[in-house]
C-alpha cells in the first residue's frame, strides 16, 4: 500500500530499457555478511584460509573489484542497500535506535509490488535497536526470522529469535556458549524456505548473516577444522565481546561457516531446478573490524586496502562482490565498474520492471550484469561517518577525498588520493593537485541534505 501511494513521485522505465535477457523475471538471493574484509574471501586475494563455494560463485557469475557499501558501520549500510539512497540521503546515518522512515521505498516493496515473495532472515537492516518484528513485516517482508536489535547480532549464541512477530526461546543458549548457533540457524531456515518455493512465483530472499562480526566464536567442530590454517594464534580478553584464546581460528571458522552455507543454498537451488533463473549475490556491509580481538592485519582481511570498519578509507567501504546468474551472466567475468550499495533498489526495479523511485541516488548495474547494453556510471559516490570526530569522503573515477575531525575544525584533515594509482591510499596529493582538490570540495558541499537526527554542524551551516 505504502509503495502504491507513492508511485506519483517515480519515474517510469520507458520499454526501451526493460530487461528482457532472461525469460522471466529472476528470484533473487541476496546474502550479505557483517565485517567482511575485501581481502577475506580468496578469489579476492586471501592466503590464510579458502571459500571455495564463494569463489564457486564467482566462477559461474561476475565479481565485482570496486563495489562499496552503503556506509563504514552496519545500519546506515544496510539503510542504503535497503533504499537506494546513499550515505548524504538516507534516513539512518549512524547505528542506534534508528529505522527506515515510513517513506522511503524499500527494495522488498518493489519486488513485492511485481508479484515476489519476499523473505528477510538474520539480522534485519531495518529496525535498529528495537524489539519490533512488526516493522520488518511493515516494510515489505512477506516472512521474517531472525534478530531485531542490532547489538543481538553481536553474540553468536542468542537467547531468542522472531519467525515473524512469534518470539522463540532458546534456553540453552548464553549468548557465548548454548545450543543453536546464529549462523546455522539462518543457513537452516534459508534452505527451508528456498525449499517451499515453485517456479510459479518468483522470490526476493535476504539473507542477513551476523558474521564475522565480533563476538569472534564458532563452535568447536568448525574451530577445530581451521585450527590446522593458523600459525602464530592470538587471544582476546574482551568484555563485551566474549574472550577466546583462538581469534584467528573463530574467525576462519565463522567465514566457513558462511562460505559452506553458500554451497548449500547453490545446491538447494540446483535441486529444485530454480538456479539457472536465481540472481545469488555475495556481499559484505562494511570492512573488517577491530573489535573481539579481530584486526584486519591478522589475517589480511583488508588485502591492498587502508583501514576497515568506521574508517572512510578504502578498507571501510570498498568490499567483495559476487553476482552469479546462470541464465543472464557470462561465467568467469570481473568488472571494475564502480557501483555501490545504493544502486541494489534500482538494479531490482530493471530486473522485476518496476518503476524507480525519483529520490535515490542508485543507479541500476543490471547492464553490467548481462552485457546487453550500455552500462550508467556514478558521477561521484560520497559517505559520511557521525563517530571519530565526524569524517565524510567523495570519490570521482579514480579520485577520492576523505577529511577526517570535521566536528573539531582545529583538527581536521583533508587528504586527496588517485586510487588507480595508489589503491592503499598512502600518498596524499591534495597539495600537488589543488584543482582536482578544489573540484571535489565543490562536489562534497552539494554531496548530501541536512539532516536533523544526524547533524554535522561543519556542513550544515
Amino acid at each position: 500500500m505504502k509503495l502504491i501511494l507513492r508511485t506519483l513521485v517515480f519515474t517510469v522505465f520507458s520499454a526501451a530499457t526493460a530487461f528482457a535477457a532472461a525469460p522471466q523475471k529472476p528470484n533473487i538471493v541476496f546474502i550479505i555478511t557483517d565485517d567482511l574484509g575485501y581481502g577475506d574471501i580468496s578469489s579476492y586475494g586471501q592466503k590464510n584460509f579458502t571459500t571455495p563455494n564463494i569463489d564457486k560463485l564467482a566462477e559461474t557469475g561476475m565479481r565485482f573489484t570496486r563495489h562499496y557499501s552503503g556506509a563504514t558501520v552496519c545500519s546506515p549500510s544496510r539503510c542504503s542497500l535497503m533504499t537506494g539512497r546513499d550515505g548524504g540521503h538516507c534516513s539512518v546515518r549512524g547505528n542506534g535506535p534508528f529505522t527506515i522512515l515510513p517513506e522511503e521505498t524499500t527494495v522488498a516493496e518493489v519486488a513485492k509490488a511485481a508479484g515476489y515473495h519476499t523473505a528477510m532472515i538474520g539480522k534485519s537492516c531495518v529496525t535498529g535497536n528495537t524489539q519490533t518484528p512488526e516493522v520488518v513485516l511493515s516494510n515489505g517482508f512477506d516472512y521474517f526470522y531472525g534478530t531485531t536489535d542490532h547489538r543481538d547480532g553481536h553474540f553468536r549464541y542468542p537467547k531468542f529469535v522472531y519467525r515473524n512477530t512469534e518470539r522463540i526461546e532458546f534456553p540453552e543458549n548464553k549468548l557465548h556458549s548454548g545450543t543453536h548457533y546464529d549462523g546455522n540457524l539462518y543457513t537452516e531456515e534459508a534452505l527451508k524456505y528456498i525449499a517451499k518455493q515453485s517456479p510459479d512465483q518468483p522470490f526476493l530472499l535476504m539473507l542477513s548473516y551476523p558474521m564475522p562480526h565480533a563476538s569472534t566464536l564458532a563452535p568447536e567442530k568448525d574451530r577445530a577444522e581451521a585450527r590446522a590454517l593458523v600459525k602464530n594464534e592470538v587471544a582476546h580478553h574482551g568484555k563485551h565481546y566474549t574472550k577466546t584464546p583462538e581469534v584467528k581460528a573463530n574467525y576462519i571458522a565463522m567465514i566457513t561457516i558462511m562460505d559452506k552455507a553458500v554451497g548449500a543454498i547453490v545446491k538447494q537451488l540446483e535441486s529444485q531446478q530454480l538456479l539457472e533463473n536465481t540472481l545469488v549475490i555475495f556481499t559484505s556491509d562494511n570492512g573488517p573490524s577491530f573489535e573481539g580481538g579481530m584486526k584486519p592485519q591478522l589475517l589480511d582481511s583488508n588485502g591492498p586496502l587502508r583501514g576497515g570498519k568506521r574508517d572512510l578509507y578504502e578498507g571501510g567501504v570498498r568490499v567483495p562482490f559476487i553476482a552469479s546468474w546462470p541464465a543472464a551472466i557470462k561465467a568467469g567475468q570481473t568488472t571494475d565498474h564502480t557501483s555501490a550499495f545504493w544502486d541494489f533498489l534500482p538494479t531490482v526495479c530493471e530486473l522485476t520492471k518496476q518503476p524507480v523511485p525519483a529520490d535515490i541516488q542508485g543507479v541500476s548495474f543490471v547492464p553490467t550484469l548481462t552485457g546487453d547494453k550500455p552500462q550508467a556510471a556514478h558521477k561521484s559516490l560520497y559517505w559520511e561517518f557521525h563517530e571519530k570526530g565526524g569524517r565524510r569522503a567523495i570519490m570521482k573515477g579514480d579520485w577520492k577525498l576523505v577529511q577526517y575531525q570535521l566536528k573539531n575544525p582545529a583538527k581536521t584533515t583533508t587528504q586527496l588520493f588517485n586510487l588507480a594509482k595508489d589503491i592503499g591510499e598512502q600518498k596524499d596529493l591534495s597539495k600537488a593537485h589543488p584543482e582536482k582538490l578544489s573540484e571535489l570540495m565543490k562536489l562534497m558541499e552539494k554531496a548530501r541534505v541536512p539532516s536533523k537526527t544526524f547533524p554535522m554542524e561543519a556542513l550544515d551551516k
